[in-house]
């Protein structure tokens, strides 16, 4: 599960913005804020997570660090085939 849609709607929403408002402010689409918000896209594009970041006031690598933790069993096994495990 995408969590990071859902703290960006709650950042989102504590700053009292719509997502018209966050979509003129961050120049991106209404529906593509809908669909991150909702977990409808899985792989976040970095660009547009940093600029929504910076206008709600989150610390991106902290988000950001959620987006890569999605896939923790990935990076073990990565690991592990690299370390000659």
């Amino acid at each position: 599960m995408n969590i990071i849609g859902n703290v960006l709607k709650e950042e989102r929403l504590k700053n009292n913005l719509t997502i018209e408002e966050l979509s003129n402010i961050s120049n991106i689409s209404i529906s593509t804020i809908s669909k991150l918000e909702n977990n409808k896209i899985r792989d976040i594009n970095n660009a547009f997570l940093y600029r929504i970041c910076n206008i709600l006031k989150l610390d991106y690598e902290s988000i950001l660090r959620l987006k890569w933790d999605l896939f923790p069993t990935f990076f073990n096994e990565r690991n592990h085939k690299f370390a000659g495990k």
